[in-house]
């Protein structure tokens, strides 16, 4: 039943169909070896990630451990340690 498609294929087009398995297994392979490089590029990805990421932790809680000592927690300070505009300017 199959060949006798194939051969009116064959027949209506000008290309011969011998090959269409072996094209379509290509592209089977193709899609696999594809998907298998996609999931390590974002196994790759996700790891970088959490190590950025645990990283910055790590940083932020050695920073903040390290420099407790007390402050005033007035909202208008200009000598807050913390604060993002005495880190920048460096009062």
């Amino acid at each position: 039943m199959i060949e006798a498609d194939i051969l009116k294929l064959n027949e209506r087009s000008g290309r011969l169909l011998d090959g269409l398995e072996a094209d379509i297994w290509a592209g089977v392979d193709a899609r696999i070896k594809s998907e298998r490089v996609s999931r390590v590029v974002l196994s790759c990805q996700a790891a970088v990630l959490t190590l950025a990421l645990l990283s910055s932790i790590a940083v932020g809680t050695r920073t903040a451990m390290a420099d407790n000592r007390s402050m005033g927690l007035d909202v208008f300070s200009t000598r807050a340690d913390l604060a993002p505009s005495t880190r920048l300017i460096g009062h």
